[in-house]
């Protein structure tokens, strides 16, 4: 168990490396990278998969995770904290579909042809937590729905415009973001006919991320406990 100067370091040291500049601008610009990315392969699939639901199902989740993370990450540095960490949560759960649509078959095409009820069954965030076999946790989803996903009191840390609070957001957000990368990428291998062409951006979204993670001692954090 940490002593109080312990914790007090840590705290300093957290501080410190959230209010650091230049990585402040380093998420900010990976932030915008990512988006960028995922926007990217996500049109050029919906175009090349008319008439595949396994692909244009793909297309279709990364072109809302683009517009999350982008979102998102624009309302974390822009001073609405609250707004940004709501798109967050929803991020997250782009992710459980995301490894979802890499780890079992056919769930792409179910998701796309989807109803309420299917969804309901297949696709609810606890479902497919339940499913990961503790690939993710309940407690950090909890933890986003606390902070910001839903109008609760907590939520009121968000509201004082702390710059360290957002740029441990705005971390979290990359990794989430990494996270569904790496899912396409596991996707990817498995549908080759549509996505040999991006070999060249997930080299360099792999560089980028790897650049990040070496740079940002945020990224060693441990999940909330």
């Amino acid at each position: 168990m940490l002593n109080s100067n312990d914790a007090r370091e840590i705290r300093a040291a957290v501080s410190a490396a959230a209010l650091d500049p230049k990585l402040a601008t380093l998420r900010k610009e990976l932030s915008v990278f990512a988006s960028n990315a995922l926007s990217e392969v996500g049109t050029c699939l919906q175009e090349a998969g008319r008439g595949c639901d396994e692909v244009v199902a793909m297309s279709v989740l990364l072109k809302i995770g683009s517009q999350l993370v982008s979102a998102s990450a624009d309302l974390l540095t822009e001073g609405r904290a609250y707004a940004g960490a709501a798109l967050l949560r929803q991020l997250v759960e782009v992710e459980y579909l995301a490894w979802a649509f890499d780890a079992r078959d056919d769930d792409a095409q179910r998701w796309l042809r989807s109803d309420r009820n299917i969804r309901e069954e297949f696709f609810r965030p606890a479902k497919l937590r339940e499913a990961a076999r503790g690939k993710f946790r309940g407690k950090d989803y909890s933890y986003h729905c606390e902070l910001g996903g839903h109008p609760v009191p907590t939520g009121t840390l968000l509201l004082k415009d702390d710059p360290s609070t957002t740029q441990l957001l705005l971390s979290d957000l990359l990794g989430h973001a990494g996270g569904i990368w790496n899912h396409f990428v596991g996707w990817a291998k498995r549908n080759e006919d549509h996505t040999g062409q991006f070999r060249g951006l997930a080299y360099s979204m792999s560089k980028r991320f790897r650049e990040w993670q070496k740079s940002d001692p945020l990224v060693d954090l441990p999940p909330p406990p």
